[in-house]
């Protein structure tokens, strides 16, 4: 994960804060808890400097599926990585790619394989128009196939696409 990216909580990352399903270690579960879907990474890690190594944590957290980098704060330069380099008013492009496979995983994780054909509908758009429709039937549909709480925590996830959709280019 990149310094200037935004880590958001995954649906398996909010099971484990309110069931702890997955049985993750404390110090990864206290840096789970601490991702807001506002921090970047580099805010975390100067935020949570106590916490021991944040971006090692943060990268375990990620590769366990518990968090994934927010949509609409993918990195567009080499140097995001360089603390230097993170900017306060870095406003990317959206990035269709990104949102779709962000999408696909949030569905994947929610509903399992019963989510091919909505995923392969949100893998068919070629517009950010024509992905905000799909998303708006996501919406729709997800409170019919699933309990109200799962069907709020995964839109909870998708919602981030929306709002950079109805963002206005910087």
């Amino acid at each position: 994960m990149y310094l200037n990216q935004i880590p958001i909580k995954t649906i398996k990352g909010l099971q484990e804060i309110e069931n702890r399903t997955f049985q993750v270690p404390a110090e990864l579960r206290r840096i789970l808890i601490m991702v807001d879907s506002h921090s970047t990474v580099a805010q975390l890690i100067k935020k949570l400097v106590g916490f021991g190594e944040i971006e090692m944590l943060l990268t375990q957290l990620e590769v366990g599926g518990f968090i994934a980098p927010r949509p609409d704060s993918a990195p567009t330069t080499e140097n995001s990585r360089r603390p230097d380099a993170v900017s306060s008013d870095h406003h990317p492009e959206f990035n269709l790619a990104k949102a779709k496979g962000f999408a696909r995983h949030i569905l994947l994780g929610a509903m399992g394989p019963t989510a091919e054909r909505r995923i392969n509908r949100v893998e068919a758009t070629t517009t950010p128009e024509e992905l905000r429709v799909e998303l708006d039937a996501i919406h729709d549909m997800l409170p019919k196939v699933l309990s109200k709480r799962q069907a709020e925590q995964a839109w909870r996830q998708l919602e981030p696409i929306m709002v950079s959709l109805n963002s206005p280019p910087p």
